[in-house]
């Protein structure tokens, strides 16, 4: 019996420190899906990155991959939205030209 409680007291904090995380992940995947508006840049768990095309009340997001393509995931799966830095060229952008030669 004693070895039973001993073990029990030793997982414990595992345990809770799972729940813990967990549930911190949770509020965090909440707050992101909060933040969603129609136009941001997102990046998914599975690589893809896109534009939010449509976005309603509903646990679905349609993303638009390329121009005239859009895919319907679940906002679970959004990973993270790009912040674009005002002022600050995207890669895509040509960088300008070196005039002075």
């Amino acid at each position: 019996m004693g070895s039973v409680l001993f073990m029990l007291i030793a997982f414990l904090p595992v345990i809770l420190l799972m729940w813990f995380t967990s549930r911190s992940q949770q509020k965090k995947q909440k707050a992101l899906e909060a933040r969603l508006k129609k136009g941001d840049r997102v990046l998914t768990q599975f690589g893809v990155v896109g534009k939010v095309a449509e976005l309603g009340d509903t646990r679905y997001v349609k993303l638009e991959v390329a121009p005239g393509v859009r895919i319907q995931m679940l906002k679970t799966a959004i990973a993270g939205i790009e912040e674009v830095a005002s002022g600050a060229k995207g890669k895509n952008e040509p960088a300008p030209a070196n005039e002075s030669k």
